[in-house]
């Protein structure tokens, strides 16, 4: 029973259509492959019908044939590697054979030289395609050619004998093996680079989102404790307020009390070290000259336009919008070292728009990864808002942000 269980398992990796198509290689090749391994089909074809015919004596129809279907082994392989493999094995015998038949009683070669030279090749070929206990298989049965060659013609001594082609069609088989293990490997290693990327990409996000709701908890606290200074005030500023209306604002300071200690407990759990560091009072609108001056002391021709109607915007919008375009300017200093900047600021009647354009580096970029954050960073500030933010480059070579915000109207409803 473990008799036949291993023929079985030998059958299966040595059955001719055990092995799918050989080619392509890798991604990109297209048909050069193909066209090599064509091209040296036809050299080793003519190169044994030569051989066989000059050197070993055969008539000039066998040379032919047995050398062209010998190298036809090899573009068999390109789609059935097995199937070429058993067709280039069978050809090394019947070759051999014929050989001897031609010069019965000389003390020639055990394998001609031609058939060796593409039984070689197919090993290399096959051997890029099968397992390493495959090749082991492949290996152990050209040794049994060998060795029944040995025995039908004795006497045969003369190089290639016994020894040369099963040493030589090992190392064959090993580097071949060797150049399929280190292909996989590098495959392997590019998938694990682009899963690492693509994980190291979420994982930026999730922090950068976890920033911008650090920075907001200040804003909403705010407003939440407005919200229940005045519902906790509202009743002594009438006299004799009913009972009703003092419990709907008791109940109102209630709810702002509460979400406020959601907020907190919320912001407890995105919180890590380094957040403590940004628990300060955030920016707004106004400090943008600030920034702008910043920014120009470190190598940067900044010019700030604001146009549009100034007017009070909420510190969402205020806070957004000051981020992104800190978070642009970061990305020209990093990107395009010595470009001139332009920042702009409209205010319309629904929406803040703010774009920052640069030109084409004046200097070569300095190498580095960056916050991580980026333009996923500004988008998301702007989607949370309702708005968008378009990025990409300019004709000229330079790089252009834009991010659209909408502003509520004077009901305090978004448009």
């Amino acid at each position: 029973m473990g008799v036949r269980r291993v023929a079985r398992a030998g059958w299966d990796d040595l059955a001719p259509n055990a092995v799918g198509p050989l080619l392509p290689l890798s991604p990109g090749t297209g048909w050069a492959p193909h066209v090599l391994v064509g091209a040296l089909a036809v050299m080793l074809a003519g190169f044994s019908w030569h051989t066989l015919l000059m050197d070993y004596g055969l008539a000039n129809e066998q040379a032919a044939v047995l050398g062209i279907t010998h190298a036809l082994a090899l573009l068999v392989c390109l789609y059935w590697p097995m199937a070429g493999w058993w067709l280039s094995l069978a050809m090394v015998v019947v070759t051999a054979l014929s050989a001897a038949s031609v010069r019965p009683l000389a003390g020639g070669p055990l394998w001609t030289g031609p058939s060796l030279a593409v039984h070689l090749c197919v090993l290399a070929l096959v051997g890029l395609r099968v397992r390493p206990r495959v090749l082991v298989e492949m290996w152990l049965l050209t040794v049994a050619a060998g060795v029944v060659l040995s025995a039908e013609l004795p006497r045969r001594e003369e190089f290639p004998g016994l020894l040369e082609p099963v040493l030589l069609a090992g190392a064959a088989l090993v580097a071949a093996g060797a150049l399929r293990g280190r292909g996989e490997a590098m495959r392997r290693l590019a998938r694990q680079q682009q899963i690492s990327e693509r994980e190291r990409s979420r994982r930026e996000l999730l922090e950068e989102r976890a920033r911008i709701a650090r920075e907001l908890h200040d804003v909403v606290a705010h407003h939440m404790s407005v919200v229940a200074i005045q519902a906790e005030a509202a009743p002594y500023r009438v006299a004799d307020p009913p009972a009703e209306l003092a419990r709907g604002f008791e109940t109102i300071r209630a709810n702002a009390l509460a979400a406020m200690d959601e907020l907190h407990r919320i912001l407890g759990l995105l919180r890590n070290e380094t957040a403590e560091q940004e628990h300060r009072p955030q920016p707004t609108l106004a400090g943008l000259e600030e920034l702008a001056d910043s920014v120009r002391e470190a190598g940067l021709t900044v010019a700030l336009t604001v146009s549009g109607e100034r007017r009070q915007v909420s510190s969402g919008v205020g806070l957004s919008a000051y981020r992104i375009v800190q978070e642009s300017l970061s990305n020209v200093l990093r990107h395009a070292p010595g470009a001139d900047v332009r920042v702009e600021v409209e205010y319309g009647p629904d929406r803040l728009e703010v774009r920052v354009a640069n030109g084409p580096p004046a200097g070569r970029p300095a190498i580095s990864n960056g916050s991580g954050h980026g333009v996923a960073g500004m988008r998301e500030r702007a989607v949370m808002l309702g708005g968008e933010l378009a990025a990409g480059p300019r004709p000229d070579g330079g790089y252009q942000v834009t991010a659209t915000l909408p502003l509520p109207d004077a009901e305090g409803r978004r448009a």
